[in-house]
């Protein structure tokens, strides 16, 4: 009874609260934003507070925007929001300078219960963009930085964990169901919707091992997973997300680290904040790329829904699989027709290998680079800017050159081709 008590109340407060709000809104706020409209023009947005990957890439979004064209002359931006998902990446946007974030749980609900009257108005700011920026993200720098003391204490945590200041290290990331399940066990029922996402944490291993022999460290990241790591007997190899784990390090480790093995998921959106290079795996869809340039992307194999045949990316996209820059997995109306895969272990191992053929400035072979331009030509060309967008890897290209363009297809976009 006593945990249905709140409940309860919010089912009795709620509408004459928001009645209220409303009301207050309609005679004092709105006016009150009209007059001071030619002096200073406000702007409120709610911060997205509650999803990691919300709030990085969000605000992320903003700050990049803002850099790039410029911060609007009288203009403020109000950010509102309460109990973020991560104290440190609340923190480090709070205290950009220009910026204007209130943590209130009071205002949270009062911006929520004036929006349906603000969405009609200049003055609600909500954040939206095609997550397709990929010219802006190429020709901007992050801004987020840690304080001396965030500095210090970062280098003494990573030594608790047996990194040494000279010491590189990759962090790596299945995303798994546990997190949705333990945040907001009430919606079951759409997370099961959503399972198909996740990835398996030993398909890691592999990459890991690999990372280790080169003398790096491997690094599992998670707020909440599953289960451990599988012992390894890897010293190199640290199950940070079940020994380690906490909001700062959270940040601090995806900041920090030479390169980030992502799914798609939260944490590769403060990777990407951070300008550190993602090699993405399990991607989807395979019509959306990741944001910079320097990104390497696995994506999600197709196959028919029984699962016994691989399917090709130019079939998918002749049956109107994934149009849309924005669809994310479970809202395209032809799911039923295909079944993702996620990556193997073997895929993965080849993405790390891009990657550090990459920072170490070892260019693809030429095929491989015909192929990752070929992919980008058919199934990116729809976006703006496409050409800057995170490639697919080179060595998954030459593996899979069957999935990309059929055997004697010319390499059109086809949106060239439509032209025609």
């Amino acid at each position: 009874m006593s945990a249905a008590l709140p409940k309860q109340m919010r089912q009795i407060v709620g509408p004459p609260f928001r009645l209220f709000a409303r009301a207050l809104f309609l005679v004092v706020v709105l006016p009150v934003l009209y007059l001071i409209e030619p002096f200073y023009r406000i702007r409120l947005t709610a911060m997205p507070t509650q999803r990691l990957g919300e709030l990085a890439t969000n605000m992320d979004f903003f700050i990049r925007h803002r850099q790039f064209h410029g911060k609007p002359r009288r203009t403020v931006h109000l950010f509102v929001g309460w109990d973020p998902c991560n104290r440190q990446m609340f923190l480090m946007f709070q205290r950009l300078p220009g910026m204007h974030v209130i943590e209130s749980r009071l205002g949270t609900r009062l911006l929520f219960a004036w929006r349906p009257i603000l969405k009609h108005t200049r003055f609600l700011d909500s954040l939206d963009w095609d997550y397709a920026e990929y010219f802006m993200f190429n020709n901007t720098k992050s801004e987020i930085r840690f304080t001396e003391a965030e500095e210090k204490e970062g280098r003494a945590r990573l030594a608790e964990m047996g990194i040494g200041e000279n010491d590189w290290f990759v962090c790596f990331h299945a995303r798994d169901g546990a997190y949705l399940w333990q945040w907001r066990p009430q919606f079951s029922d759409v997370w099961d919707t959503t399972d198909f996402k996740n990835t398996r944490i030993e398909n890691y291993l592999k990459a890991a091992d690999y990372i280790a022999s080169l003398g790096g460290f491997a690094v599992r990241i998670g707020a909440i997973v599953e289960s451990p790591l599988p012992e390894t007997g890897n010293p190199r190899i640290i199950d940070y997300a079940s020994r380690y784990r906490s909001d700062f390090m959270d940040i601090y480790l995806l900041a920090k680290n030479r390169f980030f093995i992502a799914t798609s998921s939260g944490p590769a959106a403060v990777a990407i904040a951070f300008d550190v290079p993602c090699v993405v795996t399990s991607h989807f869809p395979y019509s959306h790329s990741s944001n910079h340039r320097y990104d390497i992307v696995l994506p999600r194999l197709i196959t028919t829904p029984d699962g016994d045949r691989m399917v090709g990316f130019y079939e998918a996209a002749e049956r109107g699989y994934y149009a849309s820059s924005r669809d994310t997995g479970s809202k395209d109306p032809n799911m039923h027709l295909f079944r993702w895969r996620e990556s193997d272990a073997d895929d993965i191992l080849d993405g790390v290998k891009d990657m550090i053929d990459h920072l170490e400035g070892r260019e693809p072979p030429p095929e491989a680079r015909q192929l990752q331009a070929i992919y980008a030509d058919r199934y990116l060309c729809h976006l703006p800017d496409y050409t800057l967008a995170g490639k697919i890897g080179a060595r998954w290209a030459l593996k899979y050159r069957s999935l990309i363009v059929p055997a004697g297809t010319a390499p059109a976009c086809p949106k060239e081709a439509a032209r025609q």
